[in-house]
């Protein structure tokens, strides 16, 4: 199959490096950071020449693959290359947690390849913006109703357009975010490791990091919360590195690049990035005062470069070359007792257990009382997005609300047992460490506006923070508490693993014996009839060119559009946002839909598409439902 073309060129990238660092936990960051670069740099390119299809993709893999495998003959010394994975003697107990991790990581990727990716998100902007690529043979922006399609970061998209081109489908879309994950359990290690850790503290730091509640739910969908908190580790673990040894301009290009990916991938790299960066500038400072600069103007242009061309585009078509939106801050929302409230708010969504003996009433009470004493209403809009505050154990398998209640618990815990233990203290880098992450948590907190679904976009924190709790408990006497509190972890994490409120193992309709339309369909459940009788319906019309006027839930129109028309061609109209303008240049001026699918706004009898009235041909029998299906009179 062309999908392995991609992995076969990772692969033979590892054991390049491999040869050469003798580590290779190493090898697996620094091979990922390469292959990451190549999966931008070969779809801006293919756009630029308007070749973004299968040929091209096809072509530059197997031309990578044949490159690195001709050097990997004539450089790499092959003979005897398993005397380069040295064998570790380990504690039984070790064992059996990393043989835990491996079982917990592996029936995660089964269910990433099984299940499609059927949360919001994914339906609404994550996948359908990677076919609108694939349609337009281009990654330039494009009329759409809804604007995260364009301006989110688009290197998750990027990497599954690849699997997504090679393999005729979606059916690997979700392994960017296991690889991700399992990314992240190879960094977590090597940052215990440079952090001072002993073998069980990084074994600790991998099953913290493995057993992350919000960490598993998303590492079977397509979204990008554990892509870039597999960047953001990377980065961090050469921040972590260079108190360790010289700096040296691989390895300022390697920790730039690492940054760049994870700004390229997600807004928030730039928040849990920057005090890192920082931290890491204050240690040059202290070593060569005269080199900072030359590093400081390193790094920003290869992160500039990695995200040149998406930045042009969003100047281009919003101004900016990000967007804020829906986080934008008043003037005056800042302040300690505002900082206070969104910490306090937004460590809430991890703090209530679900335990009969807790009263989640009185933990309500006391945020709020606390807000009292601030000053700040705890539903404040200036920090406040969406719904109103509240303190409740909203479905812990559902993973645009699942807390991680037990990590962060155990991190309250790791920071009391750290300052009252002497020698703790005095491990300076670790201190120094633990503030860092703190710190990022804090500007996630000063920047972001409070949502009731916020905490998946704590993973790369609850990632970055398990090093340094790993450490912690590993140093707990007498012994067997720090091997329960291991056991607990592994055996709460099976809830997550096996009952995703969306792709379950173990469920009466599960992700075996349910069909994947229905998967997609997941989200709108008591309406999916409305949705494949509307696309059976388009199908009896012969329609080549579809019109769709709605704003979410695009992606399952594409799905079920595609299986029973072929030489397909869909495209948004009406589109009443600033993208619109992309809608007055060819292609999209010259596209005229026989038939247009609404949905999201009230029932009506005609739509009006550039002066031409498209009447209502169907409507579902579901009264509640507000899909309709409106053709073009001949």
């Amino acid at each position: 199959m062309p999908i392995v073309l991609p992995i076969i060129c990772w692969l033979l990238i590892f054991i390049i490096f491999h040869n050469f660092h003798k580590c290779w936990r190493v090898a697996i960051l620094e091979a990922a950071i390469v292959w990451g670069l190549l999966v931008a740099g070969i779809i801006e390119f293919l756009s630029a020449i308007r070749f973004l299809n299968f040929s091209g993709i096809f072509a530059f893999w197997l031309w990578l693959d044949l490159i690195l495998g001709f050097i990997l003959v004539r450089k790499v010394k092959l003979k005897n290359y398993a005397a380069n994975f040295p064998i570790i003697k380990m504690q039984p107990f070790l064992v059996v947690l990393l043989i835990a991790v491996a079982l917990i990581t592996l029936t995660l990727g089964l269910i990433a390849v099984v299940a499609p990716s059927n949360n919001w998100d994914s339906l609404d902007y994550h996948l359908p913006r990677v076919v609108h690529w694939i349609q337009n043979g281009s990654v330039e922006h494009y009329p759409t109703s809804y604007t995260p399609q364009l301006y989110s970061p688009p290197w998750p998209g990027f990497a599954i357009m690849h699997s997504y081109i090679l393999s005729g489908g979606d059916r690997f879309a979700n392994l960017v975010q296991w690889f991700s994950m399992a990314g992240c359990l190879v960094g977590v290690s090597l940052i215990a490791k440079q952090l001072g850790g002993d073998l069980r503290s990084q074994v600790f730091s991998v099953v913290l990091c493995a057993t992350i509640p919000v960490g598993i739910l998303h590492s079977t969908n397509a979204k990008d919360t554990y892509v870039v908190a597999f960047w953001l580790v990377c980065f961090v673990y050469y921040v972590v590195s260079a108190n360790n040894q010289k700096i040296t301009e691989s390895h300022v290009f390697k920790m730039s690049a690492s940054l760049g990916l994870a700004v390229f991938s997600k807004g928030t790299g730039y928040i849990y990035g920057l005090p890192f960066a920082i931290w890491f500038l204050l240690m040059d400072f202290r070593r060569d005062r005269a080199q900072v600069w030359k590093h400081i103007l390193a790094i920003g242009t290869i992160i500039g470069l990695i995200n040149f061309n998406h930045y042009l585009r969003n100047i281009e078509l919003f101004g900016a070359p990000t967007s804020t939106y829906p986080y934008k801050w008043s003037p005056d929302a800042y302040g300690i007792p505002i900082l206070i409230s969104s910490i306090v708010k937004n460590a809430s969504l991890h703090l209530a257990l679900p335990l009969d003996f807790i009263n989640l009433d009185a933990l309500e009470k006391a945020i709020y009382k606390i807000h009292e004493i601030l000053g700040v209403g705890i539903n404040d809009p200036r920090t406040t997005f969406g719904t109103d505050f509240s303190l409740q154990v909203l479905i812990p398998i559902f993973e645009d609300t699942a807390g991680n209640p037990l990590h962060f618990w155990l991190l309250l815990l790791a920071v009391a047992l750290c300052l009252s233990s002497r020698n703790l203290r005095r491990n300076q880098y670790l201190v120094s460490y633990l503030v860092t992450v703190l710190c990022s948590f804090m500007l996630f907190c000063l920047l972001i506006k409070w949502q009731i679904w916020h905490s998946r976009l704590h993973l790369p924190f609850f990632v970055l923070i398990s090093p340094f709790i790993g450490i912690v408990v590993s140093k707990i006497s007498p012994k067997i508490i720090e091997n329960i509190i291991m056991i607990i972890l592994v055996q709460a994490s099976l809830v997550y693993v096996l009952y995703n409120e969306f792709r379950p193992i173990v469920a009466d309709k599960n992700i075996f014996n349910t069909s994947r339309v229905e998967q997609y369909l997941r989200p709108v459940i008591n309406d999916k009839d409305s949705y494949i009788n509307a696309a059976k319906f388009v199908a009896q019309t012969e329609c080549k060119n579809v019109g769709l006027s709605l704003e979410t839930m695009e992606y399952p129109w594409w799905v079920l559009l595609k299986n029973d028309v072929r030489d397909l061609r869909i495209e948004q109209v009406n589109v009443k946002n600033i993208s619109n303008v992309k809608s007055l240049s060819p292609p999209y001026s010259n596209f005229i839909p026989c038939v247009i699918i609404s949905a999201g706004s009230g029932r009506r009898e005609n739509v009006e598409f550039q002066g031409s009235i498209y009447v209502k041909a169907w409507q579902p029998a579901n009264p509640m439902s507000k899909i309709q299906v409106f053709v073009k009179p001949k």
